[in-house]
């Protein structure tokens, strides 16, 4: 049996936008909704457990074996972040449990040069082919908040400022392959590493720093001590990065699913 899209694959699927234009820019008011060109959705009936989506060029953006559940958190979540399972509520079981192969062909390549308009353009789709209806709310959850671990607020040995040309064609912005418990990356704003440590923690992580631009950092962790000498990541990100990750409640915005379809199929 495959295992739903969350978690550390629902992070994978909007890191996608952090490796490419790490730009957010808002998109120009209109009265007409942006929507893909053309667009096929099919059922993915095979056992995998992977899955992913992808921005090619040219415009196209290409889902495989994806749950709706991930594409809802894509579509509503904020800037380079996506929504965290808690966030989305209202959501009946098929949205994870069913997976699809989603194609879509922006009208032109500009339609999708950042994250916010190939966001609006998943969000039409879901809304016309999955008859997708939400409302956004505020309410309060529990979650970590990142700050700075010492009074003076210098930062730990393994994450240094980091002011690259992401876009020359010698850079290497984002994160690196490699294990799941070592997060290494250059050029990685706050926004991005809070969504990392949401993964490995299992809680939404909100940022509380105050730390602005991009960080070079090398922070290697052991989701489980009885098997590793290496510290929990709660250990490794107060001595590695010099931030703490503090419990808390706080208002979160989440959106509550009022009414979602399955589609009719290509």
């Amino acid at each position: 049996m495959r295992r739903p899209l969350t978690g550390s694959a629902l992070l994978l699927t909007v890191l996608f936008a952090a490796t490419g234009t790490l730009s957010g820019q808002a998109p120009q008011a209109s009265d007409k909704r942006p929507a893909f060109e053309v667009a096929s959705v099919k059922r993915n009936m095979s056992i995998a457990s992977d899955g992913g989506m992808r921005v090619e060029p040219g415009g196209r953006l290409a889902a495989t074996n994806m749950g709706v559940f991930p594409l809802v958190a894509v579509a509503y979540g904020e800037s380079m972040n996506a929504l965290r399972p808690p966030q989305i509520l209202g959501a009946p079981e098929w949205l994870q449990s069913e997976h699809y192969d989603i194609v879509a062909k922006a009208a032109d390549a500009a339609d999708m040069d950042n994250f916010d308009k190939t966001r609006l353009l998943l969000r039409t789709l879901l809304e016309d082919r999955f008859k997708l209806r939400v409302r956004r709310e505020q309410r309060p959850l529990s979650v970590y908040a990142l700050v700075r671990a010492k009074a003076d607020g210098t930062l730990g040995p393994n994450i240094k400022q980091s002011i690259p040309d992401c876009y020359a064609p010698s850079a290497k912005c984002g994160f690196g392959g490699g294990p799941v418990n070592h997060i290494k990356g250059e050029a990685i704003p706050m926004a991005i590493l809070v969504q990392v440590l949401a993964g490995a923690t299992g809680r939404i992580v909100v940022d509380r720093t105050g730390l602005q631009g991009g960080f070079r950092l090398d922070m290697e962790y052991s989701p489980d001590q009885t098997v590793s000498d290496s510290p929990s990541v709660f250990t490794a990100v107060q001595e590695q990065l010099g931030l703490k990750l503090e419990s808390t409640k706080a208002p979160v915005p989440v959106v509550v699913i009022d009414h979602v379809e399955r589609p009719m199929l290509d």
